[in-house]
């Protein structure tokens, strides 16, 4: 078996391609798998085709707010870990993911030891 499938899954929706290609990155190096989608449409589609332990989910999307997305994940994936990703990085936007269900809040710009340290946090 190669390690390509024994790596754990990431889902990053995020309308930013810069974003989605740094994060990608990094996770891969990190030894994750990681998929992008650009709106919450396109996350929705990626959910309902495979599991992830992870999703990165940014807060202002094209289509809506990332705040949308996450019942459907709770109820679909109730496993998967849930890191909201903003530029806006105020306490009321990290209370209101938290109260949805969000597992950790990354502040944008983030840096590659946040990244870490979410999914250190959140034990994927």
């Amino acid at each position: 078996m190669n390690a390509v499938s024994n790596a754990k899954r990431v889902l990053i929706v995020d309308d930013e391609a810069d974003i989605c290609l740094l994060l990608s990155g990094l996770l891969r190096r990190l030894g994750y798998q990681p998929t992008c989608a650009h709106f919450i449409e396109e996350g929705r589609q990626c959910l309902s085709a495979q599991q992830f332990d992870a999703v990165f989910l940014d807060l202002n999307l094209p289509d809506g707010l990332g705040f949308d997305l996450l019942p459907s994940i709770k109820q679909e994936q109730a496993d998967t870990k849930i890191i909201m990703i903003s530029a806006f990085d105020g306490q009321a936007e990290r209370r209101r993911a938290t109260e949805q269900g969000a597992d950790y809040f990354i502040g944008k710009p983030f840096t590659r030891r946040s990244v870490e340290m979410a999914l250190q946090t959140i034990q994927v």
